[in-house]
């Protein structure tokens, strides 16, 4: 019995693949598509997992900066931190000291002389002490300022800043950039997977118009009809396992070259070895297979229930 049933899968495997190349250009053109489907998709998933760590990395140097009354005693300070920090939101507190401060602004006009200059002239507290917070939620960074200006630390805090303009646009745009990619990758990858659909079809379709005899004798014989439907899901599976192969070997080779010429920089550096990572690569592979098989299956259980008509006998 179980060398009977054996028997069975080889024929239905052996068979499925012998009838992808009957119609060698329908099979072109089916995994053609279907690779270009799932290379979307794939680069979707690359882009949009970029996009975040692009955002992440921008919003930890996106900081709040709480500037403090000057003469404050370390237990003041640190009832401003504590309060700071019981915030949910709130990754960390720094005290930026007074020197400090002066040595982080020289650095950023180090280029520039006049500056330089008043610095040293204007002496070491210039500037005052401050903390900076960097937050996990941006949009709730304004609860700090809230907090600060109740009356208990009006004589402790002078004045908070939520951060760099120019740093918030750029997180604004990036944001936007991720949803406009979610979107157009969505439309892209449901209109070519239609496409692959039908064209799939088409193929087992004529699969079908061309087997009539052969499938009409089989049917005469006794044959199940699992037995019958069998080589065309195999056929059309093998479109989605070929079309998966290629389409992952081309993500694969973008993300390696783009990935080598951007790994120094942090908002890319973690996309590159995330995808990197072993158990990703195999995530990835095994995903873009999954996909491009069901919709080998779909296209051909649908050709199949319209033309085979097994429920009839």
């Amino acid at each position: 019995m179980k060398g009977r049933r054996w028997h069975i899968i080889v024929r239905i495997l052996k068979s499925g693949f012998v009838n992808l190349f009957r119609n060698a250009w329908l099979t072109i053109a089916a995994t053609a598509v279907m690779v270009v489907a799932l290379t979307i998709i794939s680069i979707a998933v690359v882009l949009n997992v970029t996009a975040n760590n692009a955002i992440n990395v921008l919003a930890k140097n996106l900081k709040a900066s709480v500037y403090l009354h000057s003469g404050l005693s370390d237990p003041q300070k640190n009832s401003v931190k504590a309060a700071i920090s019981s915030l949910d939101f709130v990754d960390s507190v720094e005290l930026i000291t007074q020197n400090q401060a002066k040595e982080d602004l020289a650095g950023d006009y180090q280029n520039n002389n006049d500056i330089l200059q008043a610095l040293e002239l204007a002496g070491d507290d210039v500037l005052p002490e401050s903390f900076k917070v960097s937050v996990t939620d941006l949009k709730r960074m304004p609860e700090i300022k809230t907090l600060l200006e109740q009356d208990q630390y009006k004589n402790l805090v002078d004045s908070v800043s939520l951060g760099q303009t120019d740093a918030q646009a750029t997180i604004d745009k990036a944001a936007g950039a991720q949803r406009f990619i979610n979107i157009g990758s969505i439309i892209s990858a449901t209109f070519l997977s239609a496409i692959s659909i039908m064209i799939i079809f088409n193929t087992i379709r004529m699969a079908i118009y061309t087997r009539r005899e052969e499938i009409r004798i089989m049917k005469l014989i006794g044959a199940t009809p699992d037995y019958i439907r069998g080589p065309f899901l195999v056929e059309a599976s093998l479109y989605g396992i070929f079309a998966g192969v290629i389409a992952y070997g081309v993500v694969y080779s973008l993300v390696y070259t783009l990935g080598i010429k951007v790994s120094d920089q942090p908002e890319f550096s973690q996309t590159y070895n995330f995808f990197m990572n072993p158990g990703v690569m195999i995530g990835m592979f095994l995903s873009i297979l999954l996909i491009g098989m069901l919709i080998g299956v779909i296209s051909s259980m649908l050709a199949m229930e319209k033309h085979l008509k097994l429920k009839h006998w």
